[in-house]
């Protein structure tokens, strides 16, 4: 619930900023150069990538973490049935 509530924080704090920040400026990469974006598309696709990223990047922190819970949870369910054997 808190994730979900800083998420939020941050999404309106980056629509103010878009609002807020229209100028045209012109991206430098490498030997690449853009023609002028408006600097508030750049912050936003750039969150935008950044999110997509983690997402990515926790695949397999996630899944490693629902194997642990299923292996615990049949731990768990051995153990209720030796205690109810008893």
């Amino acid at each position: 619930m808190i994730n979900l509530i800083l998420m939020l924080l941050f999404a309106l704090a980056l629509a103010v900023f878009a609002v807020q920040n229209t100028i045209p400026v012109q991206l430098h990469f490498l030997w690449w150069k853009s023609l002028n974006f408006s600097l508030s598309i750049l912050v936003i696709i750039s969150a935008a990538v950044g999110a997509v990223l983690t997402f990515f990047i926790s695949i397999p922190t996630h899944h490693s973490r629902r194997k642990q819970i299923k292996q615990k949870e049949r731990e768990l369910q051995d153990l209720r049935d030796a205690i109810s054997k008893h």
